[in-house]
């Protein structure tokens, strides 16, 4: 759980940066009515300016570089992601043991819609599961390991 909150925090703060600096740099004449001051084009995007779009735009793709280098290339190679780090687990190849790949952690990443399609109890799984296994590890033949 702690390792989820980590991993995610870096993506909610970038967020919240694009929708700050999309307000930021709006035109202030369309807040209000801007009828009355006759600013009916500018205004279409509730003022939004084109500096903002792109700030906005950046601020997205910073958001999905982290996701894959983080959950892709990071948890690939070392088993870990940032979170997983902090909490001292891995995720590995359920037969040998080893890191799986930039791959096989984003499809693993990406499986995990199926844990929650099933209201949930794909994470419960691990709970009963002889291997500790998610829906998503059981689909991408990998398990997760507490490191010493």
């Amino acid at each position: 759980m702690v390792a989820a909150v980590v991993d995610v925090v870096p993506i909610v703060a970038l967020a919240v940066l694009a929708v700050a600096l999309v307000w930021l740099t709006r035109n202030p004449l369309c807040d209000g009515d801007p009828s009355v001051r006759d600013l009916g084009p500018q205004c279409g995007d509730s003022g939004a300016t084109t500096v903002g779009r792109w700030c906005f735009v950046a601020c997205w793709l910073a958001i999905v570089g982290y996701a894959v280098w983080n959950t892709g290339l990071r948890q690939g190679r070392t088993g870990s992601s940032v979170g997983k780090s902090l909490s001292r687990i891995r995720v590995l190849d359920a037969t040998t043991r080893q890191p799986i790949g930039l791959w096989r952690s984003v499809i693993r990443q990406l499986t995990h819609i199926v844990d929650v399609v099933t209201v949930g109890l794909g994470f419960l799984w691990p709970l009963w599961d002889r291997k500790r296994q998610t829906f998503a590890d059981k689909l991408a033949s990998t398990v997760v390991s507490g490191t010493r």
